[in-house]
């Protein structure tokens, strides 16, 4: 793991390839990468460090290239910048892996807000259309011969769960398990499962006139497309208008391309990304030395996994 000094080091090296100003270059957090942001040529850049432990260079470069391809039909995915050599992806020595060094471009705009119905209603239908127009557009997607993203059941947390998911947790385990099992026996059908964006939730667009610009496709993998909606929708579900806010995504949704898709089918979606984001933390916190905010989290998602994704009555 890297120590911040070294941290900042590296990110001040990897920004003068892009030929950026490091004085006012900004840390903004680690979810599974270091991100972040800084000015080149008076614009606001990302800059994101990747480690080789979690990706290879050819899953970073197969990224890249379904961005620039949602990009040319007409999504708003926010686009990388090439390095001052001409490269998006520059190569950052350590000890014993290596960092991937990618900029991108700012996505302008608000985050969302949850708000008065009549908004919800317009931003879960426009928020359905722009996920509808990625997964119609991956349809049709053929990946260079060269790289390829990974499937769902071949991400780096999913195969390494065994070395920060203690066997103690065993309520998360026997879920995790069952669910596993039964989503590697689903039928995976071209109108139903290909590259999706693997983390469109709120954090990861922004609202600008009447569109969303889309970001942070780090978790794009090959997934069923139900599954980007639960990504969506499951922190919603507990409202009392969960089942209309589902609604007016799948309206939208319909709008670029159709998905046959029943509530039990996203239902059990959502229970899939209760039981990764369990996982996501587990790996990013462990589990001693927790904080008070930390271990009431960690009890909270334990009951909602056993009990299994609820809406609102």
């Amino acid at each position: 793991m890297l120590d911040s000094i070294h941290r900042t080091e590296l990110a001040n090296t990897a920004v003068k390839l892009w030929h950026g100003d490091t004085e006012p270059l900004r840390y903004l957090g680690n979810s599974a990468n270091h991100v972040y942001s800084f000015i080149e040529s008076g614009e606001t850049r990302y800059l994101r460090l990747t480690s080789s432990d979690d990706r290879t260079k050819e899953q970073v470069e197969a990224e890249l290239d379904f961005i620039a391809y949602l990009y040319r039909g007409g999504v708003n995915a926010m686009l990388p910048v090439s390095s001052a050599a001409g490269r998006r992806i520059e190569e950052l020595p350590l000890a014993n892996s290596r960092l991937f060094a990618c900029v991108f471009e700012e996505a302008k705009g608000e985050q969302f807000r949850y708000a008065l119905a009549e908004h919800n209603k317009e931003h879960f239908r426009l928020r359905g259309r722009t996920i509808g127009h990625i997964h119609a557009l991956s349809k049709a997607y053929v990946p260079p011969d060269s790289f390829r993203r990974f499937a769902w059941d071949e991400d780096q947390l999913l195969l390494n769960v065994n070395d920060f998911l203690p066997q103690s947790e065993k309520i998360v385990w026997r879920e995790h398990d069952a669910l596993k099992e039964q989503l590697q026996g689903y039928p995976k059908l071209s109108q139903t499962y290909d590259l999706i964006h693997g983390d469109f939730g709120e954090t990861n667009y922004r609202y600008q006139d009447a569109q969303l610009n889309v970001f942070d496709f780090d978790d794009c993998c090959y997934h069923w497309f139900a599954y980007d909606l639960a990504i969506t929708i499951y922190p919603h579900g507990w409202r009392k208008e969960g089942l209309q806010l589902l609604d007016w995504l799948l309206e939208g949704y319909s709008e670029n391309t159709q998905l046959d898709l029943t509530l039990a089918e996203v239902t059990m979606f959502c229970q899939w990304r209760l039981i990764y984001m369990f996982l996501v933390y587990a790996r990013k916190w462990g589990f001693e030395n927790l904080s008070e905010q930390q271990a009431k989290w960690f009890a909270q998602k334990r009951q909602n996994i056993a009990h299994g994704y609820k809406w609102s009555a």
